[in-house]
């Protein structure tokens, strides 16, 4: 399928008025039709619809390709076809979320009822943007995977991937330095590997809330 457009030209300007819409049957068989802007949003929104993607555009405000992107991540993984977040943190874990880690982490937390905002940007002057804005490479300090506030706390928390003694001398260095601007900027800090991800997430939780000030519920969600 392809679309070819149509153009009259006027006062050395060129005016949109149609839209020619041709599919390939067979080698030697074309069919064509001429249509209107909003007889082709028509169509491009009943084909969305179709493929499922007008769902998740609605839900999520996306555009088609974040839509696309989103289902075929659905669609390959089982464990997001019967996930409990199913078109609630689609975007955010399919989209946002850079690694496994964060995606478990962040599914964790939203099912225990903790809001947070990911890929916060916090920047050498202490000065603060958020996702999707762009990164001044010259300002920026860090972006730490998740960013929680509470009345009187600011929580910083990364997903490293690697323990103390599995990061390279520069790698370790650049933490620390990070962690003490973050911390004389006014922020806590939390850092968790991959093993604590993977193996102790109601305790990566549980230490969470604790820093926040929550008082842990016996009847709280266990669906980790």
């Amino acid at each position: 399928m392809k679309i070819d457009v149509s153009a009259d030209a006027k006062n050395d300007s060129w005016t949109l008025n149609s839209y020619k819409l041709s599919i390939q049957l067979s080698n030697d068989v074309e069919v064509s039709k001429k249509l209107s802007e909003n007889e082709l949003k028509t169509l491009l929104n009943d084909i969305s619809t179709v493929l499922g993607y007008k769902p998740i555009m609605d839900t999520f405000n996306c555009t088609l390709k974040d839509a696309k992107d989103i289902k075929d991540v659905i669609d390959r993984n089982p464990n997001c076809r019967k996930c409990d977040l199913k078109m609630i943190e689609c975007y955010r874990c399919c989209k946002v979320c850079e690694s496994p880690l964060e995606k478990a982490l962040l599914l964790a937390l939203t099912r225990n009822k903790i809001n947070v905002e990911l890929q916060f940007r916090v920047n050498k002057d202490n000065t603060t943007s958020h996702f999707p804005d762009p990164v001044d490479p010259a300002k920026i300090l860090t972006i730490p995977d998740f960013y929680i506030e509470t009345e009187d706390k600011k929580l910083c928390i990364y997903t490293d991937g690697h323990t103390y003694h599995e990061r390279t001398e520069y790698q370790a260095v650049r933490d620390r330095n990070i962690d003490r601007e973050l911390q004389n900027m006014g922020y806590i800090v939390l850092r968790y590997t991959t093993s604590e991800i993977n193996q102790k997430l109601n305790e990566v939780v549980k230490n969470i809330k604790k820093t926040m000030g929550l008082q842990e519920n016996s009847n709280a969600s266990n669906g980790i």
